[in-house]
């Protein structure tokens, strides 16, 4: 059984992954891998085409400038009007942040299990310690504890001189 986390960092958890998404993903990436962003298709240009023009400017002779444009074009009459880029990464963004959200807590789930399993793997003579009792005179902690006890040893998840120890320190409590 897995760490549960608190309601609250899953929500801050989502709002940073829907943040990375957009700025990350959409913004970022969209800049240097403009077809990302061809998620948008169905939100932006319904019934069109979309498509991407580039022109290179230079505005000296060192210098080359690049700018990207959207455009929905319709098939009907081909007339093409431009895509709000901020509309598109707004739309994008937060579709790439719910896939990161669900990547995160995959990976938080799948570390969680580990460090449970890691614990369940250890010795048992090392992670073993009698319950907790506020009151461990009563005989009938003690016989339970020690009931406990045999019953460990017997199974073959203590050793014996683990079980003698630990049954010298429950006598010793009375």
């Amino acid at each position: 059984m897995g760490t549960r986390l608190k309601s609250s960092t899953v929500f801050w958890i989502f709002i940073w992954c829907i943040f990375m998404g957009i700025t990350v993903g959409s913004i970022g990436l969209g800049a240097v891998f403009p077809y990302v962003n061809r998620i948008t298709k169905p939100f932006v240009c319904r019934a069109g085409q979309l498509e991407l023009v580039t022109q290179d400017y230079h505005p000296s002779p060192v210098e080359t400038v690049t700018t990207l444009t959207w455009y929905c074009t319709d098939p009907a009459n081909g007339a093409r009007h431009e895509v709000n880029m901020f509309q598109m990464a707004l739309i994008a963004g937060p579709l790439y942040g719910l896939v990161l959200f669900f990547v995160v807590m995959e990976v938080m789930w799948i570390r969680s299990n580990r460090h449970v399993s890691a614990a369940d793997t250890e010795s048992p003579s090392s992670v073993w310690s009698p319950p907790a009792s506020d009151n461990r005179e009563s005989h009938s902690s003690v016989e339970e504890r020690l009931a406990e006890l045999k019953n460990l040893r017997d199974t073959g998840l203590i050793t014996e001189q683990d079980y003698a120890r630990k049954k010298s320190a429950i006598l010793n409590d009375l």
